[in-house]
């Protein structure tokens, strides 16, 4: 009887110790915590570059100034018309313009360009109307157009340079000669003096100096034709007609349609004594309208 009581006992304590999970007292993990996705790294913010300073119009005819030195007049335009565009009341880009466009012999837009700046300023009247009686080779009264100019100090450089030529045109050598230099003191950069300056020692037949000034023109300004034609001409008068045929068939590379750089090339062949050459120039000349 005791046998089975205590197996029992026994029972009972093993069975009683056996809980459901629903009763356990055995303490449950903690449940894993989810991690957040990360968020992928950002992309790398793009500066946006700051916009260019604004370049004002004394800035715009300054740099169009320093071209206009190089003999650059394609870009000394650009440069006036923009400084014209910030200040359409600035008279000294209207003539800065003008002389650049008088720079590529473009006369009619040189003559629009002083006419403007000389009714923003009264001042360059005198040498608008100087330029425009020098266009129309009336020389005397543009000699006085200029002189009024000069003694306002109005355009100095393009004065003292375009009063020369009328001056040399008129005969006036001495004058021109004085003018030309004074041209050069304003702006030593410039090939038209220099050219000039080569004109009036032709017209007096100092033919080694002209040829001495139309070669530094060349250095200066190589795209201008008139050194290469005037040169081609002094070398034509020494009788060095190698030289002269030279001269002008650079000209011609430059200007390829203009008829007289033909005929005068035609003249230093005939000279030479090459008359088919000179024929074929003198063809030439006449199919561009020469007479």
């Amino acid at each position: 009887m005791k046998k089975v009581f205590f197996a029992l006992v026994l029972a009972v304590l093993f069975f009683g110790c056996k809980s459901t999970p629903a009763e356990s007292t055995e303490e449950a993990p903690p449940p894993v915590a989810e991690i957040p996705p990360q968020p992928s790294s950002p992309p790398p913010v793009k500066e946006t570059p700051a916009p260019p300073p604004e370049i004002s119009a004394a800035a715009y005819y300054s740099q169009g100034n320093d071209a206009y030195n190089r003999n650059d007049f394609d870009s000394a335009i650009d440069n006036y018309t923009e400084a014209i565009k910030k200040d359409p009341g600035m008279a000294d880009a209207y003539l800065a313009r003008g002389n650049a466009y008088s720079g590529k012999l473009d006369s009619a837009n040189a003559q629009n360009d002083y006419t403007a700046a000389a009714k923003i300023n009264s001042d360059y009247d005198h040498y608008a109307r100087g330029y425009s009686l020098l266009m129309a080779k009336d020389y005397k009264p543009a000699v006085s157009e200029f002189s009024q100019a000069i003694s306002l100090k109005t355009n100095l450089f393009a004065a003292y340079n375009d009063r020369g030529i009328a001056y040399t045109n008129l005969g006036n050598i001495d004058l021109a000669m004085a003018d030309f230099a004074e041209a050069f003191n304003i702006n030593p950069n410039s090939a038209f003096p220099y050219n000039n300056r080569g004109n009036a020692y032709l017209v007096i037949a100092n033919y080694d100096k002209a040829i001495a000034d139309y070669t530094k023109a060349m250095e200066l300004f190589p795209a201008m034709v008139y050194p290469y034609s005037g040169r081609g001409l002094a070398n034509y008068r020494s009788r060095v007609y190698d030289k002269a045929i030279a001269d002008y068939t650079k000209a011609i590379v430059i200007t390829p349609r203009d008829s007289t750089l033909y005929t005068l090339r035609g003249d230093a062949y005939s000279a030479r004594g090459d008359k088919t050459q000179a024929a074929a120039d003198y063809a030439t000349a006449k199919g561009l309208g020469a007479p």
